[in-house]
């Protein structure tokens, strides 16, 4: 990589360079994208990387060459041009061919920050104690995180099934309405009305067919008509309130009742005790951002909103749901999204850029030694490899969040509690 050129445009606070990715560095990522691709590109003869430029031109793979090259060629240039960007920079290739590439990158830098007080604020310290509601609300949620579970022969509204259907429409399969060892809650009213509670009564191992209308205001094509779904019941869970009791209270591995007890008790004060120290926290920083002058690049606004909706997209898909989905389940589109979250993305930002300010100011630095401590505490919490934890969580990445955090707790230690 070679900067061949820097264009400094301050009247935008922005930064315009050139940069060439070298021979060398090119062939090999075209190498390796010829690995990737020759298996499923069908040419005459032999798969060969000449076979395939060949047939598809010499620029095929420079796309994929291109994005595999970049982003390393990107941040070695914006660390030997020592400048801090705020949001993702745009890109140009401007020249390409089998001797490399160079490519431009507009960059967004950082804007001035212009900070008020930020150490000797002070803010309402919420007291800690459990009221009676709060007790019970702590022992109802333990309960219903520790059910009783059985699993009878007949289903019945509120339990969970595990069955496979598939629906027809005038004795035709239609798309989408198939699925196997599908989990359902009988009353959830996920499904079409009037499934649910065909579905109820059914026994393990038992098929069935339920008789259901699409509503008017389903998809067009299925819209009113009436269909068929034959089902075939796997499995069923009923899940019910514990007592609360001395058999209940050893089955989570305690001595008896009260011991059980005390410890849900324990956990309810710590949890308030996390969101005392998170209330007063917020208030401080609130403090400092409101006192804060500056200009937010709409770079950074928009790099904070990819953040939370890829954050999104991960929640989704850990419950098995897609962004798509979520999205036509709402009726809502991208954009709409976007601009839904642009307030929390504009004060995400306003954050960052106040913490990073007082970092500076106070001259916080994250050293090897720190990040590699943080990579082993969430080794031993998550139980990943610390290897695996660098993939997912780049040492940049962690290095710039831990310099929040410190710059936070100058906030937060030298603040005085109402």
């Amino acid at each position: 990589m070679q900067i061949i050129k820097r264009e400094d445009i301050p009247e935008k606070r922005q930064v315009r360079l050139t940069i060439a990715v070298d021979r060398d560095t090119w062939q090999a990522s075209l190498a390796r994208c010829y690995q990737g691709v020759k298996s499923v590109c069908p040419v005459s003869g032999e798969p060969t990387r000449e076979n395939i430029e060949k047939q598809y031109g010499a620029e095929f793979l420079y796309q994929e060459a291109v994005n595999d090259t970049y982003p390393a060629a990107l941040v070695e240039a914006i660390g030997q041009s020592d400048i801090q960007i705020a949001g993702t920079p745009t890109l140009t290739v401007e020249e390409i061919g089998a001797d490399g590439y160079t490519f431009a990158a507009l960059i967004d830098l950082y804007p001035e920050v212009q900070l008020g007080q930020y150490k000797g604020l002070s803010a309402v310290y919420p007291e800690v104690e459990l009221s009676s509601d709060d007790t019970e609300a702590a022992l109802e949620e333990y309960a219903r995180a520790n059910p009783h579970v059985e699993h009878p022969d007949r289903a019945a509204m509120g339990d969970e099934v595990v069955l496979d259907f598939e629906g027809f429409v005038d004795g035709v399969a239609f798309e989408g309405g198939k699925g196997e060892q599908y989990p359902l809650l009988l009353g959830s009213g996920y499904f079409i009305p009037g499934f649910e509670e065909q579905v109820a009564g059914a026994a393990v191992g038992e098929e069935r067919d339920v008789n259901v209308t699409f509503p008017t205001e389903y998809m067009p094509e299925l819209a009113g008509k009436d269909a068929v779904f034959r089902i075939k019941v796997h499995q069923i869970t009923r899940r019910s309130l514990p007592e609360w009791n001395d058999d209940f209270a050893r089955q989570q591995g305690f001595a008896d009742v009260s011991a059980l007890r005390r410890a849900v008790m324990e956990t309810a004060v710590q949890k308030k005790q996390a969101q005392a120290a998170e209330q007063f926290a917020n208030d401080l920083i609130r403090q400092v951002t409101e006192a804060m002058t500056v200009t937010i690049p709409d770079a950074m606004v928009e790099n904070q909103l990819d953040g939370l909706i890829n954050e999104l997209r991960g929640h989704l898909q850990a419950q098995g749901v897609s962004l798509e989905q979520y999205l036509e389940a709402g009726g809502t589109t991208m954009e709409q999204l976007r601009d839904h979250a642009r307030q929390q993305a504009t004060a995400a930002a306003r954050y960052e850029l106040a913490m990073t300010e007082i970092a500076r100011r106070e001259g916080i630095d994250i050293t090897e030694a720190d990040l590699d401590a943080k990579y082993q505490e969430l080794s031993r919490q998550y139980d990943l490899s610390v290897e695996l934890l660098r993939q997912q969580l780049p040492p940049l990445r962690l290095r710039h969040d831990l310099r929040l955090a410190a710059a936070q707790a100058v906030v937060v230690d030298s603040a005085k509690r109402k």
